[in-house]
């Protein structure tokens, strides 16, 4: 078969390649699809709204359906009569190994929602496409241990998440990568991925001023939405993200991979290529944050109350006595006075600028925690608002926004400053959500993210060039903002089913759930180091089991010292050594230092 071959003759169109088979149904506006293998990978619909602020959009009638072939590409082009827009176009593009859909329209108006390969037709109201599918992967870790989920339940990529409200537990990848997969089979097991071949759907477009993009199932159909929140103005010409249905990975993690090739492909992020990363990035990260978990859970104190310089030096003396130096260490929340000022809260850290030297002095990093978003400090004009004037979050498209950030970035990394060596950026999942919010700019969603995310790691390497930033975006459109990509937590605590492991499959649940985290970064940008986290763990046995995986993911990580939050009791001997050993093995295979000033412990050399 030639690359792809168009047939006419029974009166309908069907298209056909080595990798499916596509027949328009010009009435329904409807692609049925199947793959090289003949299975259905369901109906696609060739239809679309974009809603806005004053009305939804509905197609009225369609005005004309027409195919051309051109250089190898059959492209239909469905042109409808909308209720809100003076018109709609909808064009879908068939490929030798892939199928692309975008819709345009035309006039004037804010957005809200848009429905892709589904939308409101009059008088049957919303149509979805047909689906051929039984399971969806998402690369968002939105629930604690599962992998796979029927085709029948929602998926969301998004900016937003929050672990404490029920529902939207998906801020550990914000964002993760926009695209799903798709497989004919069903999943037996939600923690095992079913047998190819999986059809990936992902978002291909330069702006992305939405706040979330999902994957809405209906009995026997889905359709694509992505939520613009009325803060997109069309004036003139608006045109959606374009879906990309890439056909014939093996599984979701080579997908994940072609996608991103794709977007390369389209110039929309550049070519992964091997990154020189400077041997102190790769050093073992120590993060206080789960030592302050474990000895809040003894007192009255909140973990960030515990965020306190005295502390800090007793924990780093606890892991240096058990073999343990980390060669990176990780100030966490809360050592600000006020999140967005950033200046140490003097009561907690009386000398932090100190504190720093002396770890540089023996031969370790530091990097501080900075929370994203948070306005705690800053004046009312440098934020985000709601209706009545309140801030809600730093506007980096603020001009006092954008220098509110700059400050604090230059304080915490400058030599005048506290001379730190990066920053762990947490809290991207808050990024501000409403139609009623005001802001200063025009980006919204994702862009503003990018945007705020922007700002600080321009200034970061302005100050300090090698400074390391790490962030949990494992999304190529932030490639250019981010060093590192954090894995996030372990175990959700706020979710029901977060607190305690499921049993077993193949050996440890949390290794299984951080491999999985691990490989999506691995795919779609494998050119990103991985601090491969460890907090919260639901004991010793995992902690071992995790600092033996963790090398092969990324960089190690720790975030106990003397005891841990859930399984109570102190760290027993038999876990430091084990911790000792994958660190001094990893340190080797990666030909790294050990900090010189220190004397090495557990077999280090």
């Amino acid at each position: 078969m030639t690359e792809i071959e168009v047939d006419e003759t029974s009166g309908h169109l069907e298209i056909r390649t080595a990798q499916y088979t596509a027949r328009i149904d010009r009435r329904r506006l409807l692609a049925d699809v199947t793959g090289a293998d003949g299975g259905s990978w369901g109906r696609l619909r060739l239809l679309a709204s974009v809603h806005a602020l004053d009305g939804p959009d509905e197609t009225v009638q369609v005005e004309r359906i027409e195919h051309e072939f051109h250089d190898g590409v059959v492209r239909v082009t469905v042109a409808c009569t909308s209720s809100r827009w003076s018109g709609r176009t909808q064009v879908t593009e068939f490929h030798p190994g892939a199928i692309t859909f975008r819709a345009t329209v035309r006039g004037h108006g804010r957005v809200t929602t848009v429905h892709l390969l589904g939308g409101a037709r009059l008088p049957q109201g919303m149509l979805p496409s047909g689906a051929g599918h039984r399971t969806v992967f998402s690369p968002n870790p939105d629930h604690p241990w599962r992998l796979a989920r029927p085709a029948i339940e929602p998926a969301v990529i998004s900016v937003n998440g929050e672990g404490g409200e029920p529902g939207v537990g998906r801020w550990l990848f914000t964002p993760a990568p926009t695209c799903f997969g798709l497989s004919r089979q069903p999943a037996h097991d939600d923690r095992q991925l079913p047998a190819g071949p999986w059809l990936m759907v992902g978002l291909a477009t330069e702006r992305r001023p939405f706040v979330e993009f999902g994957y809405d199932p209906t009995p026997g159909g889905f359709s694509l939405r992505c939520e613009y929140q009325g803060h997109t103005l069309v004036e003139g010409a608006f045109t959606t993200p374009t879906v990309l249905l890439l056909f014939g990975a093996r599984d979701p993690y080579e997908g994940l991979g072609r996608y991103r090739d794709e977007l390369v492909a389209r110039g929309l992020t550049p070519p992964a290529t091997t990154r020189s990363l400077p041997d102190h990035w790769r050093q073992p990260i120590f993060c206080g944050w789960g030592a302050q978990c474990a000895l809040a859970t003894d007192g009255d104190s909140s973990a960030p109350d515990l965020s306190r310089q005295a502390l800090y030096d007793e924990l780093l003396t606890t892991l240096a006595a058990n073999g343990v130096v980390p060669g990176t260490v990780v100030v966490d929340d809360k050592w600000q006075a006020e999140y967005a000022s950033c200046r140490p809260d003097t009561g907690k850290w009386p000398d932090l600028a100190g504190f720093i030297a002396a770890r540089h002095a023996e031969g370790q990093r530091v990097l501080l925690w900075w929370k994203a978003w948070d306005p705690e400090g800053a004046s009312d004009e440098a934020c985000v608002r709601d209706p009545d004037g309140r801030p809600v979050a730093i506007d980096p498209e603020s001009p006092l926004g954008r220098s509110v950030i700059e400050d604090a970035v230059a304080h915490m990394l400058g030599p005048d400053g506290l001379n730190a060596d990066g920053l762990k950026i947490d809290f991207t999942g808050r990024t501000p959500s409403g139609t009623a919010l005001r802001h200063a700019g025009p980006s919204w969603g994702f862009d503003l993210l990018h945007e705020l995310l922007a700002v600080a790691y321009r200034a970061a390497k302005r100050v300090k060039p090698d400074s390391l930033i790490v962030t949990h975006t494992p999304d190529p459109g932030f490639l250019d903002v981010t060093d590192m990509i954090r894995l996030n937590d372990v175990l959700h605590l706020d979710h029901p089913e977060g607190r305690t492991p499921p049993p077993e499959v193949n050996g440890s649940a949390v290794v299984e759930q951080m491999t999985y985290r691990g490989r999506v970064v691995q795919a779609a940008c494998p050119e990103m180091p991985v601090d491969t986290d460890g907090w919260c763990l639901p004991g010793q046995e995992d902690l071992v089991a995790y600092a033996a995986a963790a090398p092969t993911l990324g960089v190690p990580a720790l975030y106990y010292a003397d005891q841990m939050d859930l399984e109570r009791g102190p760290v027993v001997e038999a876990t430091w050594a084990a911790i000792a050993a994958a660190w001094a093995a990893y340190r080797r295979e990666h030909g790294l230092v050990f900090p010189h000033r220190l004397q090495p412990y557990g077999g280090e050399t």
